[in-house]
């Protein structure tokens, strides 16, 4: 994943992370009908229901970025 920070491998990630960025990142990629915005909250209100730290906020981030990669 091109948006993880240099030295940090997708392994390192929860796994519960990994699966919403995976299907996050393949919602913005291949879903084109859905909005960007629609599809990032869904995923933070996902990753918010699991965790109550940082992790929704990353999750948010990232999949931020992979929107702007995906659909410019």
């Amino acid at each position: 994943m091109r948006r993880l920070a240099s030295g940090w491998k997708l392994e390192r990630l929860d796994a519960t992370v990994r699966a919403i960025l995976r299907v996050g990142g393949f919602e913005l990629s291949q879903r084109p009908d859905v909005p960007v915005e629609v599809a990032i909250n869904e995923y933070v209100e996902i990753a918010k229901s699991f965790f109550e730290g940082p992790e929704p906020g990353f999750v948010n981030a990232a999949l931020d970025g992979i929107a702007r990669d995906e659909r410019g």
